[in-house]
């Protein structure tokens, strides 16, 4: 795992983290911030994993994260207030969608706190030791 791996990946994270909370964003900013989110989180995976089919057992977990990805930013696009009318279109059927990206949110905030737990110590591990490379005083080599 390289360094400007990890630093993308807390951009990443930041990213969801603002979309994920309409409450503090207003739903304006929620769903245009959510298609940002759902931009870069596909960039993740492509750039962590080998690309969207990665590798055996893996490669299924990553498909189903992004199936939960999938279903909660398309579920949001068909309940948007805001993206689909700056467009002029306008979608039916808002019982079905709303909690559908409902659900598909937990999900996905659930497969999130499983990725951090399992990648978080070695997304630690990377940034210091390039911290211990450097020593205190901030003088490392470019």
């Amino acid at each position: 795992m390289k360094r400007s791996h990890v630093l993308f990946d807390v951009v990443v994270l930041v990213v969801y983290l603002l979309a994920a909370n309409p409450a503090l964003t207003g739903i304006p900013l929620h769903e245009f911030v959510g298609l940002g989110a759902f931009v870069a989180i596909a960039a993740h995976v492509v750039v962590s994993a080998d690309g969207l089919g990665g590798r055996g057992r893996v490669g299924q977990l990553i498909l189903n994260a992004l199936l939960s990805l999938a279903a909660c930013v398309v579920s949001g696009v068909m309940v948007s207030g805001t993206v689909l009318p700056s467009m002029g279109l306008y979608a039916s059927g808002y019982h079905f969608w709303d909690p559908l990206h409902a659900v598909a949110a937990k999900v996905l905030l659930a497969a999130l706190l499983v990725h951090v737990v399992v990648r978080g110590p070695a997304a630690l591990a990377v940034l210091r030791r390039r911290r211990d490379l450097c020593g205190e005083g901030g003088d490392c080599p470019a």
